[in-house]
C-alpha cells in the first residue's frame, strides 16, 4: 500500500506541476505574443518625414516626342506637375500623395544610395560606359534634413550595347517617382 500511495502521490504532484507548467507556459506565450505585437506596432510606426523634404523629377527634351515636364513633391505630400511638351496636361496642376507615399519616395532615394551617386551621368568622364545620342535626360533632386543633391542623368548614358540605361538604380528611382506620384494621369 505504501508504494501505491507514493506512486499516486508522485502522479498527483506531476499532474499538478503539469497544470501549473501549462498555465505558466500559456502565460509566457501570451506575454511573448503581446511583446511581439507591441514591438511590431513600434516597428510599424512611420519614420517622421522631415519638414524640409522636397523632391523633384524633371524630364527633358529628346529627338522625338518625349514627354517634357517637372514634378515637385513636398513633405506634406503636395504634388505640383508642370506639363511643358508632349503631355496631356500642358499646365501647372496640383495633386496630393499620402504620407506613406512620401515615405516610400524617401526610401527609394535611400535604396538608390542617392547621396553617394555622381552629380552627373552624361559623358564617359561621368562614368557612362557608352554614350548614345538623341536621348532625354531626367534631373532628380532631394532636399532632406538640410542636405540637398541634384543629379542630371542623360538617358544616352548606356551599357550593354545600348540595351540598358546606366546606372540602373538611378533609372529605377526615376521610374519609382513617376509611379508613386502617378504622373501618367497628366502625361498620357
Amino acid at each position: 500500500m505504501d508504494s501505491r500511495r507514493r506512486v499516486n502521490s508522485t502522479v498527483m504532484r506531476l499532474a499538478i506541476f503539469g497544470k501549473v507548467f501549462m498555465l505558466g507556459s500559456k502565460l509566457h506565450l501570451l506575454c511573448l505574443l503581446l511583446a511581439l505585437s507591441l514591438g511590431g506596432l513600434c516597428l510599424a510606426q512611420e519614420k517622421p518625414i522631415p519638414a524640409d523634404t522636397l523632391i523633384t523629377l524633371e524630364r527633358t527634351v529628346c529627338y522625338g516626342p518625349c514627354p517634357i515636364y517637372k514634378v515637385t513633391i513636398t513633405s506634406d505630400g503636395t504634388v505640383t506637375f508642370e506639363g511643358r511638351q508632349n503631355v496631356k496636361v500642358k499646365d501647372i496642376v496640383k495633386g496630393h500623395i499620402s504620407r506613406e507615399d512620401v515615405g516610400s519616395l524617401i526610401a527609394a532615394f535611400e535604396a538608390a544610395s542617392y547621396f553617394t551617386l555622381n552629380d552627373s551621368y552624361q559623358t564617359q568622364k561621368d562614368g557612362c560606359p557608352e554614350v548614345w545620342t538623341d536621348n532625354p535626360s531626367a534631373i532628380t533632386s532631394i532636399r532632406i534634413n538640410g542636405k540637398t543633391k541634384t543629379i542630371s542623368h542623360y538617358y544616352g548614358c548606356q551599357t550593354g550595347g545600348g540595351t540598358a540605361i546606366y546606372p540602373n538604380g538611378l533609372t529605377y528611382l526615376e521610374t519609382q517617382i513617376d509611379h508613386i506620384v502617378g504622373t501618367d494621369k497628366w502625361i498620357k
